[in-house]
C-alpha cells in the first residue's frame, strides 16, 4: 500500500468509529432511565438514525423533556449483556464504539436549545 492507500484506509476507519456526539432527546423513560435520541449532526448530508434505549446520566434527580440537549458517549464494546444485568459481563457482540451503545449525558446548557433545569 502507498501512502494514499492508507491514508484514505485511515480516514474510512475515522469515519466509522463512534465516540462522542452532541444529540436531542426524543422521548424519555423514567422508569428505565433511557433514552430515544437524535443525534444535532449529520453524515455528509444524511440525518444519523435515531438511537434507541440509551442509559442516561443522571447525577441529581430532575426531569428530562423531549427537545433537551445532552451528550452521547459511545462504549469501546458491546454493553447489551451489562445493561441487562449490571454485572461484568463478557460483551454479546464484537462491536465496537458501535451507535448501539450509547450513554446520554444531560443537563447541558446550550445557545439554542434550553436546558432541561429549564433555565
Amino acid at each position: 500500500m502507498d501512502y494514499e492507500e492508507i491514508r484514505a484506509l485511515k480516514q474510512d476507519i475515522m469515519a466509522s468509529m463512534h465516540c462522542a456526539l452532541p444529540g436531542t432527546i426524543v422521548s424519555f423513560d423514567a422508569e428505565a432511565q433511557t433514552a430515544v435520541i437524535q443525534p444535532a449532526v449529520s453524515r455528509n448530508g444524511v440525518q444519523m438514525p435515531q438511537l434507541r434505549d440509551v442509559p442516561v446520566f443522571m447525577p441529581v434527580s430532575f426531569e428530562v423533556n423531549e427537545g433537551d440537549a445532552c451528550l452521547v458517549v459511545f462504549a469501546d464494546c458491546d454493553i447489551d449483556a451489562w445493561f441487562e444485568t449490571g454485572e461484568a459481563e463478557v460483551p454479546a457482540s464484537g462491536r465496537m464504539h458501535s451507535l448501539s451503545d450509547g450513554f446520554a449525558f444531560v443537563g447541558f446548557r446550550t445557545r439554542g436549545i434550553r436546558s432541561c433545569f429549564g433555565v
